[in-house]
């Protein structure tokens, strides 16, 4: 499969989130902080946006978005499917400050520049 071919087929996901879904497109990463939810081995082995942080797990990623309340936090993954569903794990808890990437990283790489390519 061809790489646009791909990339128009991947566009048309849509996972449930309570957070924010954020159009690619549209986004400027200057706005927000920015977590990869992945798995810590699988972030610094992998293909992730450039200066994404990362946590060993839930609870220190919870408590960072606690500590910073007053700032957009964008959550990404993979796909968007993790980030979908920490996302709203966010926002239940409290915050509504979360906001998500509905976008696999080969579209994304389009846009931002990635790490550990």
């Amino acid at each position: 499969m061809g790489k646009e071919i791909l990339k128009k087929f991947l566009k048309n996901q849509n996972h449930f989130s309570k957070a924010i879904k954020i159009p690619l497109e549209t986004l400027n990463p200057l706005d927000y902080l920015i977590v990869d939810v992945r798995d810590s081995k699988v972030f610094s082995s992998t293909p992730h946006i450039a200066h994404a942080k990362n946590f060993a797990n839930f609870e220190e990623l919870q408590t960072f978005c606690f500590e910073n309340k007053t700032q957009k936090i964008l959550l990404t993954c993979n796909g968007g499917l993790e980030a979908s569903k920490v996302g709203t794990k966010l926002v239940e808890s409290g915050l509504n400050n979360i906001f998500f990437l509905d976008e696999y990283l080969q579209i994304i790489q389009d846009y931002l520049p990635l790490e550990n390519i």
